[in-house]
């Protein structure tokens, strides 16, 4: 972990700077058509020395492009929601796929990302977020400054749930992602390097640089400022790729509903609301979820459940009530269930867990 502190007037200008994975990079791409100098380079190297340096080049992607695919990956199984890293100029053009978002954010020139058929340019003060279980390929150029923002997929439905309500372009995109495979989007924005998203980035990427106390919990809050951020911008700034020629619109207004209504919706007010049958309703959801309306009303109210009791000093029982249980001893046994701990638990780790942040 790189130990020297970070000011906020240098974030730039150490982006601008070689780190050690370009240094690498640079080297492997002068040096990977002829075998004897390429073997020279790596003979000091194994898997596990590029995984914790996250360098990735093809001799060491063990099962391709499937080495990115698990959040443990790519936190190298650190306790975090968030990870924040810089684009690396002359990486190898490997295709990834992986469990978790990614938010690309290129802040000099230019970039590309491939996503199945389509080429998508990026150019400054672009900002493309990247759904989880989509193969992509990033083209980083020589010149280009951009980075990364990793987020789980747990985080979307634990920390950030309230962004998910309401109907805009963002609650779309990420109920598109959490809840339907086959329904694949990129969301772009064109911020025109607007300066409070350039400096909610910069933050976000020295906190996780610095990681001093508390910084897991800052970081949350500074992303999610971000998102409040870019709710802001009027449509003809942003555009929606579809990347793979499937649209259902009535889904993604069905799972808004039962964001809004999870504590006292039925499949017969769903029903009666869409002006559907109960059975059509119940096979369409299963087909087009993989799941039950009841798996997924329980799912959405858990984990609003989650973000009412780290967020909030309201009693378990009463945050029980409010998502929709009235028995509260089984709304825990389903919670431990889902989370493997107790409400009480749950909320107690994530005290402990700030705390401990400002001890590190």
């Amino acid at each position: 972990m790189e130990t020297d502190t970070l000011e906020k007037h240098e974030a730039m200008q150490y982006l601008r700077e070689y780190n050690e994975q370009e240094i690498f990079y640079q080297q492997y791409q002068q040096k990977k058509h002829d075998n004897q100098s390429l073997q020279l380079l790596l003979k000091d190297y194994d898997h596990n020395n590029f995984m914790q340096k996250q360098i990735y080049i093809e001799e060491f992607l063990l099962r391709g492009q499937n080495e990115f695919e698990k959040e443990d990956t790519m936190w190298l199984g650190q306790e975090k929601d968030i990870e924040v890293r810089k684009y690396s100029r002359f990486m190898p053009q490997l295709s990834a796929i992986h469990d978790f978002f990614e938010m690309i954010y290129v802040l000099e020139n230019e970039m590309y990302v491939e996503v199945e058929d389509k080429k998508i340019a990026l150019k400054s003060g672009d900002i493309a977020f990247i759904p989880p279980d989509t193969i992509h390929k990033p083209l980083v150029m020589e010149n280009t400054i951009a980075i990364q923002i990793m987020i789980r997929k747990s985080t979307f439905q634990k920390v950030f749930f309230k962004m998910l309500k309401g109907n805009h372009v963002i609650s779309e995109f990420f109920l598109n992602a959490l809840y339907i495979k086959e329904n694949k989007h990129i969301l772009i924005f064109h911020s025109h390097m607007d300066k409070n998203l350039l400096d909610c980035s910069l933050q976000l990427f020295i906190e996780n640089h610095n990681r001093f106390p508390s910084y897991q919990l800052i970081m949350n809050n500074l992303f999610e400022i971000l998102l409040c951020l870019l709710l802001r911008f009027k449509p003809n700034h942003m555009n929606v790729i579809q990347v793979k020629p499937y649209s259902d619109i009535r889904m993604i207004q069905m799972l808004q509903y039962i964001q809004q209504c999870c504590e006292h919706i039925t499949l017969q007010k769903m029903a009666e609301k869409f002006n559907l049958s109960q059975s059509y309703l119940s096979r369409y959801i299963a087909r087009t979820l993989g799941k039950s309306f009841r798996e997924i009303r329980q799912e959405i109210r858990l984990e609003k459940a989650c973000e009412m009791i780290t967020s909030s000093e309201l009693q378990i029982d009463d945050i029980a009530g409010v998502v929709g249980y009235q028995n509260v001893e089984h709304f825990i046994r389903l919670f431990k269930k889902k989370y493997h701990l107790t409400p009480h638990q749950y909320r107690l780790n994530n005290k402990v867990e700030q705390t401990s942040n400002q001890y590190e």
